[in-house]
């Protein structure tokens, strides 16, 4: 029985900055709202971090989504990866052609229809297709996702992830992943377009049949271009996670918006939800969500 069970909801999202809880962390005094001053260009830095980690996750879900398909119905030599019982698991219809479970390269739909909400609350409705080349499995293994009329609870997404399996089996699996000429909009006409690359590793527990001692880091780049400009984040030290902890636990990352820029470290390693946010000569402890 293979042991690969891979969601990054469950296991490394950068979703749990959650700081859209503080949208204005700095109270703009008068005259600093009205000249674009430091907590003016505080606040839209924090703003840009929130929009960026958010846009993030919902590309995290397509990479998971695409991996987790992969890992529970084309598994080499038909050993299924064990599901969480306590998990809804909501893939929609699947359609392959070709239709056998041998042929490449083949292409995957995952049609979740009018909409399909799973057991993390997640809502996905229309289409994601997958080009396979071959199974995951296979080091380089290319996979390329477009999507089809596809949201995430309400947001429509758009443009091409790229997903390659650089290491399988050893113990220390490793997948790198590419968003080109993403796009998103929101219910609200919130729009964004999005690039990025990530890089998920795991680091300890491949040795043994249990998840519980999994654990994994995160490393990469993005770059989000909105209303308010554009924002490059970037992974300055490691995000790590082990699957038995709600938050990220160590790592840092830097977001800059127009030449200001702000961090958010995670710690050394306990299993709290505390983060640091640092943005100019101001830090705060802030409290994430999950």
């Amino acid at each position: 029985m293979m042991k690969h069970y891979f969601n990054t909801n469950k296991v490394l999202s950068i979703t749990a900055l959650a700081i859209g809880a503080i949208t204005i962390f700095f109270a703009c005094k008068k005259d600093d709202a009205k000249t674009g001053g430091d907590e003016t260009k505080d606040n839209a830095t924090i703003f840009a971090a929130t929009s960026e980690s958010t846009v993030n996750a919902i590309y995290e879900d397509v990479f998971s989504s695409a991996l987790d398909y992969n890992s529970r119905e084309l598994p080499p030599g038909g050993r299924k990866a064990p599901v969480q019982a306590d998990v809804q698991v909501c893939y929609g219809d699947v359609e392959m052609v070709p239709g056998d479970l041998t042929s490449f390269p083949k292409t995957v739909t995952i049609d979740f229809g009018a909409g399909c909400t799973d057991g993390n609350g997640i809502t996905r409705k229309g289409k994601i297709k997958i080009a396979l080349k071959k199974l995951f499995w296979f080091l380089n293994s290319d996979a390329t996702v477009t999507f089809e009329n596809y949201h995430v609870n309400g947001i429509k997404v758009e443009g091409t992830v790229t997903i390659r399996t650089e290491a399988f089996g050893t113990g220390k699996d490793k997948y790198h992943y590419t968003v080109a000429n993403g796009k998103v909009t929101f219910p609200t006409g919130y729009t964004a377009t999005y690039s990025g690359t990530r890089t998920i590793t795991q680091i300890e527990g491949g040795s043994t049949p249990a998840l519980r001692d999994d654990k994994y880091e995160m490393t990469g780049n993005a770059v989000l271009t909105d209303s308010l400009g554009v924002s490059t984040v970037t992974i300055t030290s490691p995000l790590q996670r082990q699957v038995i902890c709600h938050w990220i636990q160590a790592g840092e990352i830097t977001v800059t918006l127009n030449a200001h820029s702000g961090k958010l470290n995670y710690g050394t390693g306990a299993c709290d939800n505390k983060a640091l946010l640092t943005i100019g000569d101001k830090t705060k402890e802030i409290i994430l969500k999950h």
